[in-house]
């Protein structure tokens, strides 16, 4: 944990430090998607998804870039119970490219269906990191995934 923190913090500081190279767009996107639940129920989702997408020239000639997803209003009703779901959460999506060729991408995703009356909730939590050498040797790579059911 304290290693995906010190990462996002050097990519943070590294943007900033370069923030006049920087470009950022913003969109809203619909997001309508049908989701099976734990207990075998459908619920549709539907509402906006906030997109935040940046890139930034590192001094060296490298390049950070950053993805930021947010459901927006998302919600949805069990087609069987009638139990309404919002979801919230995010999803964050980091790259960062050296001049020699070497890669590093750090994917972080916690996407809550939270439900209401107190019905259960569900909950997607995904944590992906590879690096890669200039000469294209993989040196970690991992990927974490959970979910409720």
């Amino acid at each position: 944990m304290l290693k995906r923190v010190l990462l996002l913090g050097v990519v943070v500081a590294l943007a900033a430090a370069v923030g006049a190279q920087a470009a950022t767009t913003v969109q809203k996107e619909p997001f309508d998607e049908t989701v099976l639940l734990c207990n075998g129920d459908t619920v549709e989702l539907t509402g906006t998804l906030l997109t935040t997408t940046s890139t930034t020239s590192t001094p060296n000639g490298g390049l950070i870039a950053a993805v930021h997803f947010q459901p927006q209003d998302v919600s949805g009703v069990d087609a069987t119970t009638g139990t309404v779901f919002h979801a919230v959460g995010l999803t964050r999506d980091v790259s960062v490219t050296s001049p020699p060729g070497g890669y590093t991408e750090t994917f972080v995703n916690q996407f809550h269906i939270q439900a209401t009356g107190g019905a259960e909730s569900f909950l997607v939590t995904e944590l992906f990191h590879v690096t890669v050498t200039p000469d294209g040797t993989v040196r970690v790579m991992f990927d974490n995934f959970s979910s409720t059911c």
